[in-house]
């Protein structure tokens, strides 16, 4: 297969150390890919990861790194508000892109990243996992069979308690976040939805942000060209997460945070499981093995091969820059017509002086 391709990974936290590490030690471990770089303001997240990557090379910021290293690939997993910042810098420097979810926390540099990747000819992958998932391609195949029927309608729930470890209160300020539990796990789902029902239009959009504070809690009210429907999302309440979509001629339901398969059934038939069957290559090989994902570790490792393969061959990423682009463009509707979440355990006077402190508030003065 060649010599390795050089790697480097900007940003050194939480999201590497729990998700990535382990995909790229794989990616290392079978001569596809060796880390090159390690980027990160933090001494002690650099040292921290260096232990499991001893061959890199660590820099506080991009411009040192670049100066020193040509990687194929730059895999950004800083905060969000600092994606778009060093998107540009591994394009300009010559480098393809692998961003992490949420592509940017605003349209503008979403668009910015996107037009520069056409430019210089680069390929700007976005890390929204549940592409990969073997439920997600067992439910896109029954919507193109036309399995539902007709007049499609979908409720999709998702919350748990909080428990992402962080070291600042940067992620519950919407200067430095630019949202909550939308722009969290909530750019997963509204891109999930896109892969099944096409292009995303918001038609109504509560939460309980405050002050200059960020959402817990959402709802959103979505129509798309084939389906319409409701999504919830909480970081303070564990929800039944689950996707149920209704027609006139069936319905499946699907846990898309989980490799589960998904369940369906026609109108009055019994339910039936998914094939579970999708495959994603295990190396650059052009006609090499292929693997099913059984692990969300096994997602983040096929998601950087078929980044590399877009790379090395022209193949499609499992989500490109455009469709980034379409879900920050989304979450910027939802937050333009923010409306304070009803919560039906307060009296009235209670609910206006809470709509009182509702971020829109600040927002629409400023």
């Amino acid at each position: 297969m060649g010599r390795p391709v050089d790697l480097a990974i900007v940003g050194c936290g939480a999201v590497v150390e729990t998700k990535y590490r382990v995909a790229l030690a794989r990616l290392e471990s079978r001569g596809i890919a060796r880390v090159a770089a390690l980027v990160d303001p933090n001494p002690e997240r650099l040292a921290a990861l260096k232990r499991h990557f001893p061959s890199a090379k660590t820099f506080a910021a991009v411009g040192d790194a670049f100066a020193q290293v040509t990687p194929a690939l730059t895999v950004v997993t800083s905060p969000p508000a600092r994606h778009a910042e060093h998107t540009l810098a591994a394009i300009d420097a010559g480098s393809h892109v692998l961003c992490e979810k949420p592509m940017a926390v605003a349209v503008p540099d979403a668009e910015r990243m996107v037009a520069a990747a056409q430019a210089k000819r680069r390929v700007l992958a976005i890390g929204m996992l549940r592409r990969l998932y073997p439920g997600l391609a067992d439910a896109r195949a029954l919507l193109a069979a036309g399995a539902l029927g007709d007049d499609v309608r979908f409720i999709y729930r998702e919350g748990s308690v909080y428990n992402w470890p962080v070291t600042t209160d940067a992620p519950f300020r919407r200067v430095t976040a630019g949202g909550g539990v939308l722009m969290d796990f909530g750019s997963h789902v509204l891109d999930l939805l896109s892969a099944l029902f096409g292009a995303p239009s918001v038609a109504a959009y509560e939460d309980d942000a405050l002050a200059d504070g960020v959402e817990a809690n959402c709802r959103i009210g979505l129509a798309f060209p084939t389906a319409n429907g409701t999504a919830q999302l909480s970081w303070t309440q564990p929800l039944a997460t689950g996707l149920r979509v209704v027609g006139t001629h069936g319905e499946l339901m699907l846990r898309p945070s989980t490799l589960e398969p998904l369940r369906w059934r026609r109108r009055g038939g019994s339910w039936e499981v998914g094939r579970h069957a999708a495959t994603w290559p295990l190396d650059l090989e052009t006609q090499g093995p292929r693997g099913a994902p059984r692990s969300d570790y096994d997602c983040f490792y096929f998601q950087l091969v078929q980044t590399l393969r877009a790379v090395a061959h022209g193949e499609p990423v499992p989500a490109t820059g455009e469709q980034g682009l379409a879900i920050v463009r989304a979450i910027e509707t939802c937050y333009r017509r923010a409306t304070p979440l009803r919560l039906p355990w307060l009296t009235a006077t209670e609910q206006a002086a809470l709509d009182a402190r509702h971020w829109s508030r600040q927002w629409a003065a400023a």
